[in-house]
């Protein structure tokens, strides 16, 4: 088991929460590695989960035992692997489910970067990417949970990042 000696635990959590941290990370990667304008969605109510969907999930173990997920629509996945391979893309493919893979790898990590406790303490496993319509990624009962929705260029995108305190 991994001790946080850099900051006391409730620090950590702190940060572990905090929309900013997590806003600020979606930007760096999408923004400066992507160069896709990003924001904060406030209601993507009216987006239609239904249609094929994409759930990337990174495990979160050591300091944090958790997931960091990227729940997306086809279309937005198409689109962000299109800017980071800079190639067209048409349809949901190896190409896209790794890329999409990849995207969510870097996010996590991005996103654990800026947590000094989380850092060095903190590994994430490789991605997995579920496809689908109507699906749920079940989970266990968590001690916390962070949801916030994007929006870039007419695409939208989840991140929610759950777990154990740490």
């Amino acid at each position: 088991m991994v001790h946080l000696m850099d900051e006391p635990k409730q620090s950590v959590f702190s940060a572990v929460t905090d929309t900013a941290i997590l806003d600020q990370s979606v930007e760096e990667v999408l923004g400066l590695m992507l160069g896709v304008p990003v924001s904060v969605a406030a209601d993507v109510a009216g987006t239609d989960y239904e249609a094929m969907t994409l759930t990337a999930v990174i495990g979160l173990a050591g300091a944090l035992s958790g997931a960091y997920t990227v729940l997306v629509r086809a279309e937005a996945a198409m689109q962000m692997t299109a800017c980071m391979a800079g190639m067209e893309v048409t349809s949901v493919d190896e190409t896209v489910l790794d890329g999409l893979g990849e995207i969510t790898n870097m996010l996590a990590g991005a996103w654990k970067s800026k947590i000094s406790g989380l850092n060095a303490a903190c590994l994430l496993s490789v991605p997995t990417v579920v496809t689908g319509t109507q699906y749920e990624v079940h989970k266990r009962t968590s001690a916390f949970r962070l949801t916030r929705s994007y929006r870039f260029n007419d695409y939208f995108f989840t991140v929610s990042i759950y777990g154990e305190n740490p």
